[in-house]
């Protein structure tokens, strides 16, 4: 049984995460070793990074079993509507108002097509809890606030697609992922740019 009163370095937290597969892992304890993961400032400052078009996804780590990234939003920047094809989520707020939607199919939809009604909003900031979306779950994250947005996600296992959904269409498009590069950025990351620190390849975002 977990400790909830004992904090978890980096380290510690993937090799709590490496004791069972993803597919097996539940939402109550993803949320709960999330909750106790401890993030040194300078970590999460090597990966606040913003973009120019769209927010930033910006990688920390990834194993077999789950990828850490450090997501960066100006005002204004919104997800999609998606779900995570099979995969857990935990999202912390590190700094800003976070605005999370969930979603679900409407009356007569198939509970993998749309179209989806939106059935609750929240704003969630740095000191509140935690939230995140369990698999199945169909939700839209966005910062409404005039202030940017850092905000710390687990996904178990690692989020290589989605699928995103309308509020007006059947459509359900599914889309890969990738994370951002250096050439996203906007000037004022030019000096992670120079670096390239915490950015690697692949896919658009959700």
């Amino acid at each position: 049984m977990d400790a909830p009163s004992r904090d978890l370095r980096l380290d510690d937290f993937i090799c709590e995460m490496s004791r069972e597969p993803a597919s097996s892992l539940s939402h109550e304890r993803l949320m709960g070793l999330a909750a106790r993961l401890q993030l040194s400032g300078e970590l999460v400052g090597s990966r606040i990074a913003f973009a120019k078009d769209a927010y930033a996804r910006n990688l920390v780590c990834r194993t077999p079993f789950f990828e850490l990234l450090v997501l960066c939003w100006r005002p204004g920047q919104v997800s999609t509507i998606h779900d995570h094809a099979g995969a857990l989520n935990a999202i912390r707020v590190y700094s800003g108002e976070l605005t999370s939607r969930t979603f679900r199919p409407t009356r007569g939809a198939s509970s993998s097509a749309g179209p989806v009604e939106q059935e609750a909003e929240e704003r969630v900031r740095a000191d509140a809890r935690m939230v995140g979306l369990d698999r199945g779950g169909i939700h839209q994250l966005a910062n409404t606030s005039s202030e940017d947005l850092v905000t710390i996600h687990v996904y178990a296992p690692a989020l290589m697609e989605l699928h995103v959904y309308s509020t007006a269409s059947a459509v359900v498009e599914r889309r890969r992922l990738r994370y951002t590069v250096a050439d996203d950025l906007d000037e004022i990351s030019t000096a992670v740019r120079e670096t390239g620190a915490g950015f690697g390849p692949d896919g658009p975002r959700p």
